[in-house]
């Protein structure tokens, strides 16, 4: 049942897509140093692990110039001057950023999320959209607040420590090698891997915490 939910709420989410993009390119910008990124709208982006800072704006000559850029505070904020522009959910219009270290990332809204190699003591995700999200690499500890309607992979995302919280419609896997707490509200499930010794869970509504193999 969930993911008959899941599978049409996407779909209709793709009805809102444009069209192949006919003339796409990649915009390089200039940004301060920065270790957060926020996102505002349905944007995709794409973090990979950098020796140096870049922010490359990938699409048509449309999409370019409503997407803003500015960083405050060491945070990278993306977000579009027309709030009715979509993204592809193909992939063709996106922002590519390289950077050393990410320590904390939010997103509000439909995109697709991809957060290669994250490395560090310590990661935070606040996610509150209908999308999908997936992150890679390894730290100590990783908390995450998820809300909405979507899919969130963080599977390959190793850490000794997870602390979860879960609410609405979709799926959530994370991977946890010593403790884990985990809290699910709503019509969602997540799974959890790394078989830690620890594991504090509770579930409400159609929700459900489970061990993968």
């Amino acid at each position: 049942m969930r993911r008959l939910i899941l599978a049409a709420t996407l779909s209709s989410l793709a009805s809102f897509a444009f069209p192949s993009l006919a003339h796409a390119g990649d915009q390089q910008r200039s940004a301060p140093a920065f270790t957060s990124i926020y996102v505002k709208g349905a944007i995709n982006v794409t973090v990979d692990r950098n020796a140096a800072q870049t922010l490359t704006v990938r699409g048509d000559e449309k999409f370019l110039n409503n997407l803003v850029s500015e960083v405050v505070g060491g945070e990278l904020r993306l977000s579009m001057r027309d709030d009715r522009t979509k993204t592809t959910s193909r992939g063709d219009e996106r922002v590519i950023v390289g950077m050393p270290a990410l320590r904390a990332f939010a997103a509000e809204g439909a995109g697709e999320i991809r957060l290669n190699d994250v490395r560090g003591e310590r990661f935070d995700i606040n996610y509150r959209g209908a999308g999908s999200l997936r992150a890679s690499g390894e730290v100590k500890t990783f908390s995450m607040k998820a809300e909405g309607v979507g899919e969130v992979d963080a599977k390959a995302l190793l850490a000794d420590n997870v602390d979860v919280t879960f609410r609405g419609v979709g799926d959530v896997r994370v991977h946890a090698r010593k403790r884990l707490d985990a809290k699910v509200q709503g019509i969602g499930s997540l799974t959890y891997y790394g078989k830690p010794p620890v594991v504090n869970k509770s579930a409400s509504g159609l929700g459900s915490v489970d061990a993968g193999n």
